[in-house]
């Protein structure tokens, strides 16, 4: 069985069955819907857990977003066109977040602990594959919580072959006095062996913040941990704090000194609610020289809400510790979303509010450099989410969702541009027996759709275009050296080192011994020829023909038995196989479908 065909042959069956199980993959018609509009404001000390998420693939977008009792999983094409979808169950009540690594997908899962029991799972981490299967999982018991995630965040960074967490938590009342905390751990990715101080309050070796309302956490680029907290008593009484430490990796959650750099000095307001800072933060980032935080604020620590915060981005050098904060609104400001971006500089994102406070669609964003700098404010008609967004191809993309669909935003230096998500094809109906074989060969990268909106379900398919699909079924296997006899197929085409590796392997052959014809269309009948090459098959010995227009002793006889037989190519009746007539794009991807079911 072909590579991509067998590993993709799980998912793609699915697509037939009237509903995939969860946490399982399969082609989709539909985004999840939800609300995530604002919902990256809070007023306080009620930040909670982000969420929604997305991610970057090659070529595409993973949204995840924690909706009741799990979490859905969708893959988008690079036109938000929804590919696959899934859910991962909640194994602990409490949601505490997600994280796309490198090697591995992460969840964070919590449960209270009212007795104070230290046998008590609090925290679960749980590892997943990058295709999601189940890999392992750490378990944090007890660590001083009675409450995880309690009255803030949680946020995740990756260094050293360690996963690094940051979140809060209600303490016990035998030791805290049912305080609020941040806390701060590591997990080894390899073993899933938790590592570092996850429960205690005093070691301020990992910037422990007493009342931290809102964490973040970045492994950086020179190798050092950074973190930033809305905190208003220790270590430094009512302020916003950074705390940097020298190097990340080895277990530790920090080794070296510690350093904690405030932004912000909060007044205690009238009354002495320290709770109340006025302050929300909204982002946190580096360049290569700087740390960047963007916050909205009302200066005099009374608010609480937007009406009266304006939005400020910070910066902390990396070298000297100098803070530098430059105000970017006047007061009427939702909490801003901050992107860095890997040419250096980025975003800092906000809406405004009406007279009453409430937060309209008018967006407003300002670009920084790579000192923090930041240029001229635009005003643009958007929303912001609890989605942070993130860098693809040199703009920042993120989603947000109002009872309905995702709506993807995209922006960069031509400005900001939306469309919302969509399933499937125009051309393809979600009723029609293929619809599931046109997005399962998008999702497996075989075939592009030839529009936004088209499959092309009609459209003939090129000898190239044959080969490309299927050498990309093939997980694109390497060619050996040498080149092709043909001059009529450019060398830095897309589908030359597809050609290469089916002419040296058999698959497929010159129309004469100078030319391929890569723009000819191809025949049925050579489809599942070289289809039939690719799969290494035999044709069946004692198989009857039942098509009257496929001679006995023609070339493609045994293929398009094989295929017939197989259920992999059907006839365009029961009798009839018009194996020179030109095989459509969709043909061709339910050939490439079937053949991935085992069939």
């Amino acid at each position: 069985m072909i590579k991509r065909f067998a590993t993709l042959a799980a998912a793609a069956a699915l697509a037939l069955a009237c509903a995939a199980p969860a946490a399982a993959d399969s082609p989709a018609a539909t985004p999840a819907a939800s609300s995530n509009v604002n919902a990256q404001n809070y007023a306080n000390w009620d930040a909670s857990p982000v969420n929604s998420y997305l991610a970057v693939g090659d070529g595409t977008f993973t949204r995840v977003e924690h909706m009741g009792n799990a979490a859905v999983v969708e893959e988008y094409d690079a036109s938000f066109r929804l590919l696959t979808q899934r859910t991962i169950p909640m194994e602990l009540p409490i949601w505490g977040g997600y994280f796309a690594g490198r090697e591995f997908n992460f969840f964070v899962f919590g449960q209270s602990n009212p007795v104070e029991s230290d046998s008590v799972e609090v925290i679960r981490v749980v590892k997943y594959s990058k295709d999601w299967v189940r890999l392992g999982q750490a378990s944090i018991r007890g660590a001083n919580t009675s409450v995880p995630f309690y009255c803030g965040s949680l946020r995740m960074a990756e260094a050293g072959g360690y996963l690094y967490i940051r979140t809060s938590h209600k303490m016990y009342r035998s030791s805290g006095g049912g305080a609020q905390a941040n806390m701060t751990f590591a997990v080894e990715e390899a073993t899933m062996e938790a590592a570092g101080s996850a429960h205690l309050v005093e070691d301020v070796g990992c910037g422990y913040v007493s009342d931290s309302f809102n964490q973040f956490i970045l492994a950086g680029k020179d190798g050092r941990l950074a973190a930033l907290d809305q905190g208003d008593d220790f270590p430094a009484r009512r302020a916003v704090v950074s705390i940097f430490s020298e190097r990340a990796g080895g277990g530790q959650i920090a080794s070296g000194s510690v350093v904690s750099i405030g932004l912000i000095d909060f007044p205690l307001p009238a009354g002495g609610d320290y709770r109340v800072t006025g302050c929300s933060i909204g982002g946190f980032g580096e360049t290569d020289s700087k740390y960047i935080a963007a916050y909205s604020y009302d200066g005099a620590a009374v608010s609480t809400g937007p009406k009266t915060r304006s939005v400020f981005l910070a910066t902390v050098d990396k070298e000297s510790g100098e803070v530098t904060v430059s105000r970017l609104s006047q007061p009427g400001a939702s909490t801003p979303q901050l992107v860095t971006l890997s040419g250096g500089g980025g975003y800092v994102l906000w809406n405004g509010t009406d007279s009453a406070g409430a937060v309209t669609d008018e967006l407003h964003y300002a670009a920084f450099d790579a000192q923090g700098t930041p240029g001229q404010v635009e005003t643009v008609r958007g929303s912001l989410s609890d989605c942070a967004p993130v860098e693809a191809g040199g703009s920042a993309v993120w989603y947000v969702t109002d009872a309905g669909a995702p709506v993807f935003y995209t922006l960069n230096e031509q400005g900001l541009q939306k469309r919302t998500a969509t399933g499937g094809f125009s051309d393809v109906a979600e009723s029609d027996e293929m619809y599931p074989a046109a997005l399962w060969s998008v999702s497996s990268g075989c075939l592009s759709p030839v529009s936004d909106s088209e499959f092309g379900r009609n459209v003939p398919c090129s000898r190239s275009a044959v080969v490309l699909a299927i050498w990309r079924a093939l997980d694109s296997p390497k060619p050996q050296e040498g080149a092709l006899p043909f001059t009529d197929v450019d060398p830095g085409s897309e589908a030359y080192p597809a050609i290469l590796w089916a002419f040296q392997n058999g698959v497929a052959h010159g129309d004469t011994a100078a030319t391929f014809s890569p723009d000819s269309p191809v025949k049925r009948c050579d489809a599942v020829t070289l289809l039939f090459r690719a799969a290494g098959a035999s044709a069946p010995q004692d198989g009857k023909n039942p098509f009257s227009d496929v001679p006995a002793d023609a070339y493609y006889a045994g293929s398009v038995l094989w295929a017939s037989s197989r259920g992999i190519a059907q006839g365009v009746t029961q009798t009839a196989f018009s194996p020179v007539r030109a095989v459509t794009r969709l043909e061709l991807a339910a050939f490439l479908y079937r053949l991935s079911l085992g069939q």
